[in-house]
């Protein structure tokens, strides 16, 4: 077949050619369109980090802050509390009533809690 047969052969068919190229893309759209869904669900399954400010409170310590934001994307509380005194420079464990602490936490991507 040349060139000039296939484009007879299209031309008497054009209404099937026709068909045939609408449904080729529409099967297109419905295989590359499930991409989005598929990672949408995926964002669901992981959890964002974010940072917080709090004041210290005369009875607080860093294992007690420590107890009331670290999730289960820390190996341990001692390594939540290495990263929370790495962020505000702390040499030591010593934090004093009315300071103020960034503190780090996980939660639902913005966008994704936005969706709800």
């Amino acid at each position: 077949m040349n060139i000039r047969d296939i484009a007879g052969f299209l031309h008497r068919h054009y209404k099937l050619s026709i068909f045939v190229i609408c449904a080729t893309l529409f099967v297109m759209v419905i295989m590359f369109g499930s991409d989005k869904k598929d990672n949408r669900a995926d964002a669901s399954t992981y959890n964002v980090k974010y940072f917080k400010c709090i004041t210290i409170d005369s009875d607080d310590t860093l294992w007690s802050i420590a107890k009331d934001n670290i999730s289960e994307e820390y190996s341990s509380i001692n390594s939540y509390i290495d990263e929370v005194k790495s962020i505000n420079n702390l040499t030591g464990d010593k934090i004093y009533a009315g300071a103020t602490l960034v503190v780090p936490y996980y939660a639902a991507p913005v966008e994704q809690a936005l969706a709800y």
